[in-house]
């Protein structure tokens, strides 16, 4: 078993929890060091909660990365889950230490950045994961077999959005996300809008080639209503839209790929099925765990039966199994990775330009 630190991770984090209960789920790491907060008190309390001995509780990303370096049974990879903008510090200092990483997206604040830790993780031959959330579902997985093998035909358009409402009404929920200290120039495109890109590029392997975009402010530093449109390397459209002032939806990411020959929905809060409409046939309601004519074995990715949720944690889970794997010399299956994280930065970086032209920006 492997043993990996996290950085982040207080008591009352959510998705450090979910990247902590994810590993736990593959039974293949253990969690042995930490920081978990500026605060000494609370890093230190939260240290003792997850059972860390004493000198294995860091004040700081900087010395964990030293002192983990320094041990002989030091760590193997290190989770960070911190506010965007210490992405890049700190995982630079761990794959210097020769620590593999896996970053919380967005993996840093500009391209720039990301692409010298590509640069770096190669130079070490280290292994670097993004924790793009949607390639851990098994619906998905499948959903991407029957587009990549062309059930659909030529890909024409695609609709992706992510709804949610926490910061309609100024609610005092997390403000660092609005805060560009933290979040560096972006916010809803990064972190949400971040999602459809990755997963619509996931499912079809389309390219952007350039791109219009809209984020407001809304009364905030920082984006939190974003609109763009697309153009492919296949020529094919797109339309995204990424809010958080979307008054009445929860979490609301949705899919829809249009080719020649059919079409593709899904949608997170249904996430176990979707709907798949081939030419001249009714629309098929494709459940997790019967699959429509696959080649990929459902048990490779599902943990359980069909008509058993299994969310947000074991979509982690498939994302650090193979992770885990590959650090270890056995991989073979796919993880979202730094290159993944390069292009959705590039693809960001240029959403950023169009917006400040008003103006189509060629990637």
């Amino acid at each position: 078993m492997l043993k990996y630190g996290i950085v982040g991770a207080g008591i009352g984090s959510f998705i450090s929890d979910v990247h902590i209960r994810g590993i736990d789920a593959t039974k293949k790491a253990k969690l042995v060091a930490g920081c978990f907060s500026r605060n000494p008190e609370k890093n230190e309390e939260s240290g003792k909660a997850r059972g860390l001995a004493a000198d294995r509780i860091y004040p700081d990303a900087l010395s964990m990365a030293v002192g983990e370096s320094a041990r002989e049974d030091g760590i193997d990879f290190v989770v960070i889950t911190t506010p965007n903008v210490f992405h890049y510090e700190m995982a630079k200092a761990f794959l210097n230490a020769g620590i593999n990483v896996s970053s919380d997206k967005p993996v840093t604040i500009d391209a720039a950045q990301a692409i010298e830790l590509q640069k770096l993780a190669a130079e070490k031959g280290l292994k670097f994961c993004v924790t793009f959330t949607y390639a851990g579902y098994p619906i998905l997985q499948h959903a991407r077999e029957i587009i990549r093998r062309g059930d659909l035909g030529d890909i024409i358009m695609v609709m992706g959005e992510y709804a949610q409402d926490w910061l309609a009404g100024n609610t005092g929920i997390a403000p660092w996300r609005t805060d560009p200290t933290f979040t560096g120039r972006m916010n809803s495109i990064s972190d949400i809008g971040s999602h459809v890109m990755f997963t619509v590029n996931f499912l079809t392997g389309l390219e952007v080639s350039k791109v219009c975009s809209v984020l407001d402010n809304e009364g905030y530093q920082t984006d939190v209503n974003s609109s763009i449109l697309l153009k492919y390397d296949n020529d094919a459209t797109g339309m995204y839209w990424a809010s958080q002032v979307a008054h009445g939806n929860d979490n609301g990411i949705r899919i829809r790929i249009y080719g020649t020959k059919g079409s593709i929905e899904w949608r997170n809060e249904d996430a176990e099925r979707f709907q798949l409409t081939l030419e001249s046939k009714p629309p098929m309601i494709i459940s997790k765990g019967r699959n429509y004519e696959a080649t990929l074995p459902f048990g490779s990715t599902g943990r359980l039966p069909a008509g058993h949720h299994e969310g947000l944690y074991y979509s982690f889970a498939n994302i650090y199994g193979p992770f885990i794997d590959d650090i270890k010399g056995e991989g073979g299956a796919y993880y979202p990775n730094i290159d993944d994280g390069v292009r959705i930065m590039h693809w960001l970086d240029k959403c950023y330009d169009s917006n400040q032209k008003q103006a189509w920006v060629e990637l």
